[in-house]
């Protein structure tokens, strides 16, 4: 069962996204949401830079600026989730802390069953306008499951479950089923495997595991095709979930180039349920 929820909030339709699914998964196992703002004071500073001689006055007035017109942005974020909790009738907490964004999902996501945030984040809202790199380093070091949402929301019904029987697909397998035991999915597990034999093998040995702890409405698929064409061939438009393991601890940039993480995060259709 999922117990708590932890939702990093920013100004964008992604963290919008996220209190919705958080609240969908909040009513299914009775859980309660957290959704945690973050002042960035470490990037509030440094956008400032080095301050030239004479000029200290102008710069602590100009960083206060920064902070204050932060400190809005959050209060209308924490007004958002308030809103959004109390219309799906579910509990909730708010949590406000300043420093490095990552750095603060990551300590407080030791003590939570899920977190919840964006396929982009933009956690650095006070001192710019792209979407940041806060995902790529929770999914670094994070020991929680992370569900990475699009911006638009849709009810979870039918889950793609990549499985190839490494560490971290069956890791990810036991974190989905107690995510997915609340729920009454469809689910398709694929195997992309160049020998039909050793797919088929992995693939029997989840779905008996699934059973065992009460998931029906399985299906296996194989190909022997790389995963990110029959992804996007067969299951990208299907699938309303797709839950991946992350196979390297070595750091985020050696799994992320070519990979397929890389591709299902910057596609950015589908939600991803995350795990290592």
């Amino acid at each position: 069962m999922i117990h708590r929820i932890l939702v990093p909030l920013d100004p964008s339709p992604y963290s919008v996204s996220a209190m919705k699914y958080a609240c969908e998964i909040a009513q299914k196992h009775n859980a309660e949401i957290t959704g945690m703002v973050i002042l960035d004071i470490p990037g509030i500073e440094k956008s400032i830079g080095p301050v030239p001689r004479g000029a200290l006055y102008y710069a602590e007035k100009l960083e206060e600026f920064k902070k204050q017109e932060a400190y809005e942005r959050i209060e209308n974020l924490l007004k958002t989730l308030r809103e959004t909790c109390e219309k799906a009738n579910v509990s909730h907490k708010e949590a406000e802390c300043k420093g490095c964004p990552s750095n603060r999902i990551l300590e407080a996501s030791n003590f939570y069953d899920l977190v919840i945030m964006g396929l982009e984040t933009y956690f650095h809202f006070e001192t710019r306008e792209k979407p940041g790199d806060s995902l790529v380093k929770v999914l670094d070091h994070a020991i929680t499951p992370i569900m990475a949402v699009p911006a638009e929301y849709k009810t979870l019904r039918k889950v793609l479950v990549a499985y190839d029987g490494s560490i971290a697909a069956s890791r990810t397998l036991h974190h989905f089923i107690h995510f997915a035991n609340a729920y009454d999915f469809e689910i398709t597990l694929l195997s992309s495997h160049d020998d039909m034999d050793a797919g088929y093998y992995y693939l029997k040995q989840a779905k008996e595991y699934l059973i065992v702890n009460g998931l029906t409405n399985i299906t296996l698929e194989w190909t022997p095709e790389n995963i990110i064409n029959a992804l996007e061939e067969k299951y990208m438009d299907w699938a309303d979930l797709i839950v991946a393991g992350i196979h390297s601890k070595k750091g985020i940039l050696e799994f992320f180039v070519g990979s397929f993480i890389k591709h299902l995060i910057g596609v950015a259709e589908k939600p991803l349920f995350l795990g290592q």
